[in-house]
């Protein structure tokens, strides 16, 4: 054999490898990086005996419900956003829901960030996360979408991906001093744009109010979220630059090994890859989901439904067909202090006055192909609940009656009133999520 044919059948042996090690990456490629599949989960017609879901979900859009809690605050998961990722028109949207929603539930502090706590641990038969199927069904409830896929964060894993990123460049809004010894939390940031690290990002999106020397300015709950709205999508601009691209599967894998999720590796790779080029300011938006103030008091917020509706049909919801009030499970306090509820039946009678079982017939509940709403587990291990300095409102006594003893008591007495603690949102004095 000449040497010219011996280097051209080392040429072609060589050639035959790569094209192996090409077909056997694009294999690997096609089995593990691939669009996250869309379970057919029950609506809330399913769930809750409302009416059904509004029409076909679209195979382009995925919904996504964010969930932050800080184990050092007592878990319950004070953030929560729905969003939708349309990879089609290459629009992402997103709703924040206050913590101190009120939510069709049975036990006491009915706030939607109590859910995933009064209803831990995992189902015995399919594994299912019991928190965060519960959390799912009740943002489906209240919004009439139950996401197709959920991220369960500790703010501490927020750090390590801003770490990642190599960063972020953020515009601090406020002058941020907090001390909290007992948690060992310390927030200082200093208003005006610059680039964050990782503890300077966690330290922003906890942040709600200064304390000790540094005064008492407040943004409260609803300047937080905010904050976080506009820290995100500070976020997402730094992802979608082309530098980051290439390291989309270190990201992922950092994602996956720091946060619950029920999306895989492969899941969130591909998610990504759809993104590019979309624009971080006009593609990206936030709201906020409107909201009044519990009458009688702050420890409870109640949706305005028909802006709520609004801003849900305007790029979150996933469905071919509008969503309308009648998709929703919301409660509606009327002018004597007592409840109804717009579809289903009331958790908690008590809340419909004394005597009082629902505001509607109730309807067959079809059996779900996930947990719906695991009663919470009051032995051995009860979730904190936080307090709750206002009356609940089931103590108000229906027009027509006097406050006599009760004859008949209600299924579920309603709680005696639980004096004024410093806290009014419901949380305990720190800062944690």
């Amino acid at each position: 054999m000449g040497k010219a044919q011996f280097i051209r059948m080392r040429f072609v042996k060589i050639m035959i490898v790569l094209t192996a090690l090409a077909l056997l990456l694009i294999a690997v490629y096609a089995v593990f990086v691939r669009p996250p599949q869309i379970r057919q989960r029950p609506q809330i017609g399913d769930v809750s005996g409302a009416n059904a879901a509004p029409g076909d979900h679209r195979a382009s859009a995925y919904t996504v419900l964010l969930a932050g809690r800080d184990t050092g605050g007592g878990g319950n998961t004070d953030t929560m956003i729905l969003a939708c990722l349309d990879v089609k028109k290459k629009t992402l949207c997103a709703m924040s829901l206050p913590r101190d929603t009120m939510v069709n539930v049975s036990w006491r502090t009915k706030k939607l960030n109590t859910v995933y706590n009064s209803c831990k641990g995992k189902d015995k038969d399919t594994q299912v996360e019991k928190g965060m199927a519960a959390l799912e069904t009740h943002v489906g409830k209240l919004t009439g979408i139950v996401p197709d896929f959920y991220v369960l964060v500790e703010w501490d894993a927020v750090g390590e991906l801003v770490d990642a990123l190599g960063g972020v460049t953020f515009d601090v809004p406020y002058d941020m001093n907090y001390d909290d010894p007992e948690q060992d939390l310390h927030i200082h940031q200093a208003k005006g744009e610059r680039r964050l690290d990782g503890n300077d990002a966690m330290q922003v999106i906890r942040w709600r109010k200064n304390n000790g020397p540094y005064g008492h300015f407040q943004i409260g709950d609803s300047g937080r979220m905010k904050v976080q709205q506009d820290f995100l999508t500070a976020v997402a601009r730094e992802c979608l630059q082309a530098k980051n691209v290439v390291n989309i599967p270190k990201f992922a894998e950092i994602f996956t090994e720091k946060v619950d999720t029920d999306l895989t590796v492969g899941n969130i790779i591909w998610l990504a890859q759809q993104v590019s080029g979309m624009n971080a300011e006009e593609d990206v938006r936030f709201a906020t989901m409107p909201y009044t103030n519990y009458a009688g008091g702050t420890a409870y917020v109640l949706p305005v439904v028909d802006e709520m509706l609004a801003i849900l049909n305007d790029g979150i919801n996933p469905y071919d067909e509008e969503i309308t009030r009648q998709d929703l499970e919301v409660l509606v306090r009327q002018a004597n202090g007592t409840f109804t509820v717009t579809s289903g039946t009331l958790a908690d009678p008590s809340l419909g006055g004394r005597g009082a079982s629902s505001t509607s017939a109730p309807k067959p509940d079809p059996t779900p192909s996930r947990p719906t709403e695991p009663e919470p587990e009051q032995t051995d291990d009860p979730a904190p609940e936080p307090r709750d300095p206002d009356p609940a409102p089931e103590q108000t006594p229906a027009p027509e009656q006097t406050p006599a003893p009760e004859q008949t008591p209600a299924p579920e007495p309603a709680p005696e009133p639980v004096p004024a603690e410093p806290t009014p949102t419901g949380e305990t004095e720190s800062e944690a999520e």
